[in-house]
């Protein structure tokens, strides 16, 4: 018998966070198991929604840090990745935003959300988001922290 726990497989996916102090950090975030979805892995989102306030990020120089969850301003990745969000067949709308942020920094892209009948307007879409709002920029994803947005153009 091991005296050492079992720990589940994770699999790491790359990513850029853009911290409130206005640093960077380019490592991996370890993506827990999720039968559910077709990668067999859970969505950085569902990380960032989670109620851990310290998230593990592995760096890519070797290493790790714990990084508040309250510091994250953004997290970029692959939009081809492991951890990208799942998107619904019915996602039929294309909304293109820009979120202006408290940094002063603007974020322009393609909306990755599916917005439940009657709730259709942005303001219903914004507000049913979990803790970041996913948009697609160019071959990228980019998780915004709902707190950090000041305004929405569209």
């Amino acid at each position: 018998m091991s005296d050492s726990p079992t720990r589940s497989v994770t699999s790491p996916c790359p990513v850029k966070l853009r911290l409130s102090d206005g640093s960077t950090a380019d490592g991996v975030l370890y993506l827990l198991p999720d039968s559910g979805r077709p990668s067999g892995f859970t969505t950085v989102e569902q990380i960032l929604d989670s109620t851990r306030e310290f998230l593990a990020l592995g760096l890519a120089k070797g290493g790790n840090v714990l990084v508040s969850r309250s510091a994250i301003r953004t997290v970029e990745l692959a939009a081809n990745g492991p951890g990208v969000p799942d998107l619904l067949d019915t996602f039929a709308a294309f909304d293109v935003i820009t979120l202006h942020l408290d940094s002063g920094e603007e974020i322009a892209g393609v909306l990755r959300s599916v917005a439940p009948k009657g709730f259709e307007r942005m303001s219903d879409v914004l507000n049913a988001l979990g803790r970041f709002v996913a948009l697609g920029v160019g071959d990228r994803i980019v998780l915004v922290a709902r707190n950090r947005v000041v305004r929405v153009s569209f």
